[in-house]
């Protein structure tokens, strides 16, 4: 990896370019992205990351293979994200916490089949229409709302949602065109069979999300 970056920096320097504020924005794209692990082009202070990101992919895709993770990320929607070659042991997320993640996977999938996609690919909701969602499939109480705001919280850090504050009870939630990505579709009908097993186990749903901590 190293051999690459001097190269990139080489080359940069020898086209009348700065190949130290390249190799700077190189390594603040490789740190944004890990941390994130979704970016978006139009969010704020991203376009720089986002942009070395698409100019030298082959590094980041070889740099992050090292790791075990693929890139991925279409134009279209202006975002570049991580994903594990391989899925990760199974993860310690909470039912509450598993149970919305798939009701927006759902709801983005329904939402999208009938062209109410937005700019950038996202899905406009309002916070009480999703969690009456939550209620009819699940048939589970809702998380109360702090509850909900905080496992909101984690998901935009990942780049799935934006949230859009209205007031202490209600809030506009834009699913991202992440969602598809970090929940395959196959894991959707573990919500259909977490319900149909028992709609008072404990137990969380089967499947696996690639969301990494």
């Amino acid at each position: 990896m190293l051999r690459d970056l001097s190269k990139l920096i080489d080359d940069e320097d020898s086209e009348g370019g700065d190949g130290d504020q390249l190799q700077k924005e190189l390594r603040q794209a490789a740190q944004q992205l890990w941390r994130a692990q979704f970016i978006y082009e139009n969010d704020w202070g991203m376009k720089t990351s986002y942009e070395a990101l698409r100019r030298h992919m082959g590094y980041f895709e070889n740099l992050f293979d090292a790791l075990g993770y693929r890139v991925v990320g279409r134009p279209i929607d202006g975002y570049v994200g991580l994903v594990a070659t391989e899925l990760p042991p199974r993860q310690s997320m909470k039912l509450d916490e598993s149970l919305l993640l798939l009701v927006l996977r759902l709801h983005y999938e329904e939402a999208f089949t009938r062209f109410e996609a937005k700019e950038f690919g996202e899905v406009e909701v309002e916070s009480e229409q999703i969690l009456q969602i939550y209620e009819d499939r699940t048939h589970r109480e809702r998380p109360n709302f702090g509850r909900v705001k905080e496992i909101l919280a984690g998901f935009r850090q990942r780049g799935l949602v934006r949230v859009v504050e209205q007031d202490d009870k209600n809030f506009t939630l834009f699913l991202r065109p992440a969602l598809p990505i970090v929940v395959s579709k196959d894991t959707l009908d573990s919500l259909e069979e977490f319900v149909s097993r028992s709609t008072t186990a404990t137990a969380e749903p089967h499947g696996q999300s690639e969301v990494q901590a």
